[in-house]
């Protein structure tokens, strides 16, 4: 166990402490604590209705239709009622991306073969989020449009009289497990680097290969990671409102919430909102809370001192080739083609069937003639370069006394710096919105009136974290004695803080900040409901960010400056892309792979 360093108790270092704690109580505790508010009347029993929660579905799975010919096979995958879809699609998606996120890192960590590299390529490229774009890319490829998709298309050239899409809650959860499943990847890559090698290496010494040393060894090594991948892939899923506006399914929790910002915050009620925020809220912290519990107690002996020796590749045979190639190749393309289908859709004239039409610029042109969609883009900058300012401070102070300062309250900052992470957006928003325009009505802070403050605040709180744990983590690394030894001299806290400390922990602050920037841009769940208070695209002056517009885009009917609005909405996208992929190479620099994946974790 590390012995954090302390410092002397005084009004700086106190301050350290008492102003991020005083922010994350203000702008946190409080707006999540309000949700109760509006359970006072509301009647719980109609969570029990069949809309709710049902026992059977009301839709066949999987539809095979035969007409001239041709099979038409649409797989809906069930409707039981607005909780049990959302309770039953995370958990399928868990599945699913820990199936696959495990074995794609496994193959790519373990083992030596032609082609490693193409893998782990092809398996990092939906880390870069183009929200709702890649969605609607998913429905191209492999919905069942009434114009065709790709897959189908294929089928046909090949001679196959099949037609064959997802649809409803099933588009909904392959556009999850198709995004989700790199969360998986990354965190057991992490920690499959991080296992000493000798372990694996003895293993294989005394006999074991194949798929016994990987169920014997090295399962058990990687559990960890196995298990906060799946944890963070699970609350993905669970506040998920992308796929389930792109597939017009509303039968699932998060979309119920999203509709509440949509009709009823205009008008007053909400209380199946808040009932379903609250059930969200527990649905996401309780596994959180079990994975915390899991990781404090799991012990690992190295054999090793210092830093686990790397793993020399164990070559894989003919057998795993042939699932590599078959198996796993096949599922690492399918889930990179929707973000490859973003720029191809960013530079069609038109994609509506299942092939794109035609190559134009114009796309991006569009951005930067339309003035309601480039103040998405200006909106973002703006609120990124707030944002990012105010963490910068809010996450060093926090960050540097969970790691020098001893006082009663530092283990409630601790705790509380951490979790909005476990917190769905949606959650947070329906919080702030009922909170905030409950106490400050008619202010700058009621979201009726400036949505725009509420959302930069609404940013500040939940992506701090990852400035904070980046910034603990760099101090760590500091020596406490330069400190002290400062302190012997005269020094003062805020010059020891300013002169010393910050020349030495700037690397881990600005990968935080990085990262913290790079999420802000990204943020779907704040975005699309408290950014869709201040006016629509056809506004010049809306307060909405990138995501908000590009979610405009998708659901637009007709063209906007003569372009379709959903590749307008890819070229966005592209951009958006672009700055994650950029940001995240800054990051990566700044503070490597494994200390970039235990900030995220």
């Amino acid at each position: 166990m590390i012995r954090k360093p302390l410092v002397r108790s005084d009004v700086a270092s106190m301050l350290f402490v008492v102003v991020p704690l005083s922010i994350l109580i203000m702008f946190f505790l409080a707006p999540i604590a309000s949700i109760t508010t509006g359970l006072l009347t509301f009647d719980w029993r109609l969570l029990l209705t069949p809309f709710y929660v049902g026992l059977s579905s009301v839709v066949s799975p999987i539809t095979v239709t035969h007409v001239g010919g041709e099979t038409l096979i649409a797989i809906r995958g069930f409707d039981m009622g607005v909780i049990t879809n959302s309770v039953l699609n995370a958990l399928i998606v868990t599945l699913a991306t820990t199936a696959i996120g495990t074995s794609v890192a496994i193959l790519v960590g373990l083992f030596d073969f032609p082609g490693r590299r193409l893998f782990a390529a092809l398996a990092m490229i939906p880390l870069l989020v183009a929200p709702f774009v890649n969605a609607y890319v998913v429905k191209l490829l492999y919905g069942f449009n009434l114009q065709g998709n790709t897959v189908s298309a294929v089928l046909e050239a090949l001679g196959l009289h099949v037609k064959i899409g997802v649809a409803g809650l099933a588009g909904v959860a392959l556009t999850q497990i198709l995004s989700f499943y790199t969360i998986v990847y990354v965190n057991v890559l992490a920690t499959l680097r991080a296992v000493d090698a000798t372990l694996i290496e003895q293993a294989v010494n005394l006999g074991s290969r194949g798929f016994k040393l990987v169920r014997s060894v090295v399962l058990p090594l990687i559990a960890p990671g196995v298990f906060t991948g799946a944890t963070l892939a699970y609350m993905l899923s669970l506040e998920d409102v992308g796929g389930p506006i792109v597939f017009s399914f509303r039968k699932v929790i998060s979309y119920q919430v999203y509709l509440f910002f949509r009709q009823y915050a205009l008008i007053g009620g909400g209380g199946s909102a808040a009932a379903l925020s609250l059930l969200m809220l527990l649905l996401a912290v309780i596994p959180m809370i079990f994975l915390r519990r899991y990781l404090s107690l799991r012990y690992y002996a190295m054999l090793t001192r210092g830093a686990p020796r790397p793993l020399r590749r164990i070559k894989l045979g003919w057998l795993g080739k042939v699932v590599a190639y078959l198996v796993v190749l096949p599922i690492l393309v399918a889930a990179a083609a929707p973000e490859i289908g973003i720029f191809v859709l960013a530079l069609c004239h038109r994609w509506v069937g299942p092939f794109p039409t035609g190559f134009t610029l114009n796309n991006y042109a569009v951005l930067f003639s339309e003035p309601g969609v480039f103040r998405g883009i200006e909106n973002s900058l703006i609120y990124v370069a707030i944002a990012a300012t105010a963490i910068a401070f809010l996450g060093f102070s926090a960050g540097y006394a969970i790691a020098r300062v001893r006082s009663v309250v530092t283990p409630a900052l601790d705790a509380l710096s951490i979790t909005p992470l476990a917190v769905p957006g949606l959650v947070m928003a329906f919080g702030y919105f009922v909170f905030l325009h409950g106490i400050a009505r008619g202010t700058p802070l009621d979201p009726l009136i400036s949505p725009a403050v509420v959302l930069v605040i609404a940013y500040i709180v939940r992506k701090m974290p990852f400035t904070v744990r980046s910034v603990f983590a760099g101090l760590l690394q500091i020596p406490s004695s330069v400190e002290e030894a400062a302190q012997c001299l005269g020094a003062r806290r805020l010059r020891i803080v300013k002169n010393i400390v910050l020349p030495l922990a700037w690397r881990s602050l600005a990968a935080g900040l990085l990262l913290s920037a790079v999420y802000i841009l990204s943020e779907v769940s704040l975005s699309v409901t408290i950014g869709a208070l201040g006016g629509d695209i056809t506004s010049p002056n809306h307060c909405g960010p990138i995501t908000f517009v590009m979610m405009s885009l998708i659901q637009s009917p007709s063209t906007i400056g003569g372009a379709q609005p959903q590749a307008v909405a890819a070229a966005m996208g592209t951009i958006l892309m672009l700055l994650e992929a950029l940001i995240l190479f800054a990051a990566l620099a700044k503070l490597g792979r494994r200390g970039i994946v235990s900030i995220a974790m």
